[in-house]
């Protein structure tokens, strides 16, 4: 009403609208999706890899979780780059690996036998490790 508008100093037009959710979702059907905060720490490792100018980044991601296995908790892509100091036809790719285990925290050797495991799934796929 223009009155409560003016009482309360609204220079402009205001509207009100009553959504019935129910109507629009299925509320008892809906799952509630919980993932409790991680126990233990997470391990980050940056990997930059030479390949072939063609190799399609999302080849270097399933590369990198299949090696990491069930250790994997995210792998991003951070920089890609072809110029000065990489051969023609080849690009440098560069991604950071998070690992965590649920059930303890990584010892430097898991850590270790997982980077290795990673790097031989990476030069199947005609990927290496840049120098």
């Amino acid at each position: 009403h223009p009155l409560v508008l003016q009482k309360y100093g609204i220079d402009s037009k205001v509207y009100v609208a009553e959504i019935q959710l129910p109507y629009i979702y299925n509320f008892e059907q809906a799952q509630t999706l919980y993932k409790p905060l991680p126990k233990f720490p997470a391990v980050t490792r940056d990997i930059a890899l030479l390949c072939d100018a063609e190799l399609p980044v999302g080849e270097l991601d399933a590369a990198i979780r299949k090696g990491a296995g069930t250790l994997c908790e995210k792998v991003q892509l951070f920089d890609v780059y072809q110029g000065a100091q990489i051969p023609e036809g080849k690009k440098s790719v560069a991604f950071s690996v998070f690992l965590r285990s649920q059930d303890s925290t990584l010892t430097d050797k898991e850590i270790d036998d997982t980077n290795a495991k990673i790097i031989k799934k990476l030069e199947a796929v005609g990927a290496n490790l840049r120098k």
